[in-house]
């Protein structure tokens, strides 16, 4: 092999890594397609975008800010006829899943942000409100871009889509994807009574999903657990719990690919191979752009990537089930998907509650916190826990650490009476995004046995997996208390 080929090769790896590390997985790694040279890039479908795609602030290479629309779309004309996927459809094509990949090259920080198909929005150009993916029902990328970046403000600077087949392909590129599970699981779909996607687990622990079963597993909308007491339980978060596993999925993906990627220099070809008949990318998107991007983040690991789905609640529209955003928990996420760096206060939202005698305690500990620049709400008095919490939801852990940093320094805690080390870190699911709840309850009742076990709390892993974490007197020197139960399979 020559030099030239060593270092295409090389280069080719680094890109591949680095870019479905930094966010976009699936797509962008079959995009690069565009840097194997001039036969495979014209083998792609690319949509003529101009005029809808935003022109990044900075322009050099190291001090871009970069979105990333990724839309997995639900064409299964890929896959054969009787693929569990093809129940029921009739070769309808909408954005099953949709996530803007954030990449800062100021600090090497990336973020997936997924917002739910069932969003209920303003439709840009149709003069109505409708949920979110009957924007690419109806007009395409073009109207689902210009909806996002009208209803949302977060530009979009490039466009990848990937259907089923690709999808399958990545992951039979692979080879298998180890996914963690507390429990057996399926898809089931209790009104029909019948299976939507054929997922099927009935084991527990690490479970090595093929490309058919990865497929039906992250496509799950009926998602259902094996209780203790042998009864299946319907997953009550729906399209929500879609996401997580799908997110949670994705950064198994991207690891695999990398483990294998620096034992086997064949893994870009394998993927690129994978995916060439089920992608189409934007107009402008290029070799250089995703090399570039390669060098800027080629020591970035998955499990730095940040995770959030966009905040919503349940509700309906006629007899229609859809989901409301909550703008005020929204806030801080779209200000780094924005532009704004994600150390910055503004994108963490920190409530305050306090039992009702600590009531001036909690407003100025509330007002110092707005001073500092976080995002707060009013005031919640009321009967809370005896002691000092901190609470952070599943995607929360970079936005505690952050406030922990500055709660930290210069002793501002004190400032409102309170020590640091009197912190105990409980996770707590029912928190979304970047919203922290800061709990000052009555002095907690001296301790009889020293030897009793810590309080617990349950909180669900990435894959879905319910376990005891107990609850944690914050080290401020140390914060790995935030890392969560380590369910990675490796």
């Amino acid at each position: 092999m020559s030099g030239a080929d060593r270092l295409r090769r090389s280069w080719g790896q680094r890109a591949v890594l680095s870019v479905n590390v930094v966010a976009i997985g699936a797509a962008l790694a079959s995009a690069l397609v565009l840097s194997e040279g001039k036969t495979r890039s014209e083998q792609l479908e690319r949509v003529e975008l101009e005029g809808f795609l935003s022109e990044p602030v900075e322009t050099e290479s190291g001090d871009r800010v970069l979105n990333i629309l990724l839309v997995g779309s639900d064409s299964s004309s890929g896959l054969s006829n009787d693929d569990p996927v093809n129940i029921g459809r009739l070769g309808e094509q909408n954005s099953d899943v949709m996530i803007i990949a954030h990449l800062d090259e100021r600090d090497g920080t990336a973020a997936l942000l997924s917002f739910p198909r069932d969003l209920w929005t303003e439709i840009d150009g149709l003069d109505k409100e409708a949920k979110l993916n009957s924007a690419f029902a109806t007009g395409g990328p073009a109207r689902l871009i210009e909806t996002i970046e009208t209803n949302f403000g977060i530009p979009i600077h490039s466009y990848v889509n990937v259907d089923f087949a690709g999808f399958q392909g990545l992951v039979e590129a692979v080879g298998e994807v180890g996914v963690y599970f507390a429990a057996p699981a399926r898809d089931w779909n209790a009104e029909f009574d019948r299976t939507q996607t054929g997922f099927l687990n009935e084991e527990t622990g690490c479970v090595y999903l093929g490309p058919e079963q990865a497929l039906a597993y992250v496509r799950s909308r009926h998602y259902q657990t094996l209780g203790p007491d042998l009864e299946w339980v319907t997953d009550p978060t729906g399209d929500l719990g879609r996401i997580r596993r799908q997110q949670d999925f994705l950064k198994r993906l991207i690891r695999e690919a990398i483990d294998q990627g620096a034992r086997n220099p064949f893994v870009l070809s394998d993927l690129i191979d994978s995916t060439l008949d089920s992608i189409t990318i934007d107009q402008d998107l290029t070799p250089q752009f995703l090399l570039d991007l390669g060098r800027e983040f080629s020591s970035f690991e998955p499990e730095e990537l940040q995770t959030y789905s966009y905040p919503t609640e349940f509700g309906t529209v006629g007899q229609a089930s859809v989901l409301f955003g909550i703008e005020d928990t929204a806030e801080p996420i779209l200000e780094i998907f924005a532009g704004a760096s994600s150390d910055d206060p503004a994108t963490v939202l920190v409530r305050v509650e306090a039992d009702a005698d600590l009531d001036d305690d909690a407003d100025e500990l509330n007002d110092l916190l707005e001073r500092i620049g976080f995002v707060t709400a009013d005031v919640d008095l009321g009967s809370v826990e005896p002691g000092v919490q901190l609470r952070f939801g599943p995607d929360g852990a970079p936005a505690a650490e952050l406030l922990v940093t500055f709660l930290r320094d210069d002793d501002r805690l004190a400032r409102a009476g309170i020590s640091i080390d009197d912190i105990v870190v409980v996770p707590d699911d029912s928190l979304t995004g970047r919203e922290i709840v800061l709990s000052l309850g009555p002095a907690p009742e001296p301790t009889v046995d020293d030897d009793d076990p810590a309080p617990t709390t349950t909180t669900t892993t990435g894959a879905d997996d319910e376990v005891a974490a107990p609850s944690s007197t914050l080290d401020p020197d140390d914060l790995s208390v935030f890392a969560g139960v380590d369910t990675s399979c490796r």
